[in-house]
Parts: C-alpha cells; sequence; structure tokens
C-alpha cells in the first residue's frame, strides 16, 4: 500500500464530490487535521473509518485502499484483497503504537520536568534556609540525595522530599503570618 497513492486518490475523490477536508472530516466525526494527514500520504485512516470514508465518496474500501478505480471489468484476486487488507491493519496498527509511544514519551517528559522544579525549589529553599525563621526540618531524610548513572544529584525518595517539602512550605508560610502580625 502507498501512502501518496492513497492520498492523492482521497484528494481527487473528495474535489470531485466538492467537498472540503472540513466537509469530509465532519461528515467522519474527526478533524480535518486527520484528512490533511492522509491527503499528503502523513498517515493512513483508522481501520474503523474506512467503510464510511470508501461510502461518502463512492469507492469501494479496496479501491480506497489501493489508490485507484477498479474498471468494471477488473477484479481482484481472493489473495490480492486480503494482502491488501491485511496490510491495511498491519499499517493502522502501526499507528496506533507510534501514538501510544508518543503519549508515552509525553507523560515521561512532563513527569521529569515535575521533577526537575521540585528539585530547583528544595535546592533554593535550602541555599537559603539560613534565612527563613523557625525551626524546618530542611535536614530531613527526606531530602537526602544521591548520584544517578550520570552523575546527577537525585533525591533518594522523591514522593518523600515532594511531602516534605509541602510541609516545611506551610511552616514558612505560618512563620510569615506570625511575623506579619507582630509588625
Amino acid at each position: 500500500m502507498d501512502k501518496e497513492k492513497m492520498g492523492s486518490f482521497i484528494v481527487q475523490l473528495r474535489k470531485g464530490k466538492k467537498l472540503t477536508q472540513r466537509d469530509l472530516a465532519e461528515q467522519l466525526h474527526i478533524t480535518d487535521k486527520a484528512v490533511s494527514k492522509w491527503e499528503r500520504g502523513v498517515s493512513f485512516p483508522d481501520i474503523s473509518l474506512l467503510e464510511p470514508l470508501a461510502s461518502i465518496l463512492d469507492v469501494s474500501v479496496l479501491e480506497l485502499l489501493k489508490g485507484e478505480r477498479f474498471e468494471n471489468n477488473l477484479s481482484l484476486s481472493h489473495e490480492e484483497a486480503t494482502e491488501i487488507v491485511n496490510q491495511s491493519i498491519t499499517i493502522s496498527d502501526d499507528e496506533r503504537i507510534r501514538e501510544h509511544i508518543k503519549s508515552k514519551i509525553t507523560i515521561v517528559f512532563i513527569t521529569l520536568v515535575l521533577m526537575l522544579s521540585v528539585s530547583i525549589i528544595l535546592n533554593i529553599f535550602n541555599y537559603h534556609k539560613g534565612s527563613i525563621a523557625g525551626n524546618l526540618s530542611i535536614d530531613s531524610d527526606a531530602y537526602l540525595t544521591t548520584e544517578d548513572e550520570n552523575g546527577h544529584k537525585v533525591f533518594v525518595d522523591s514522593n518523600k522530599a515532594l511531602q516534605q517539602l509541602l510541609l516545611d512550605l506551610d511552616k514558612i508560610e505560618t512563620t510569615n503570618a506570625e511575623d506579619n502580625e507582630y509588625e
């Protein structure tokens, strides 16, 4: 199966029906960005959309997958049709896996950014601990660090460090509020 051939075929059929990408997308209950990706040969339609898409464009699913109209007297063998359908399923699965991996990478990235933010806050807090009034638990074992495989300092238990930070920040707010009362 050829993504670009199928994409060009979809463009040709869509324009022949005088539909915009948005019109087609609305009929399929998807975004016009998805239609654009198909037409540019970036991705294939999800397998669940093949039948409705073929119906809207007045072609068979096999013609859609093949990226060309079949002449009336031309028919595909059972093996050819099966191969086209199997390729479509494989490509659809591959794209779904790619999307799943992208979402996992995004989650890992966000987690790392949050952990880095907490680390920076704790380092700033630790740097200024001498100037903060009150008996804070800055020397708590919750803030113990170790080095990772890259030689960077990381918390031994980041969840414990975050919980302790929240307690310490609450103490700071309480101390500041009490100091402001006496001024």
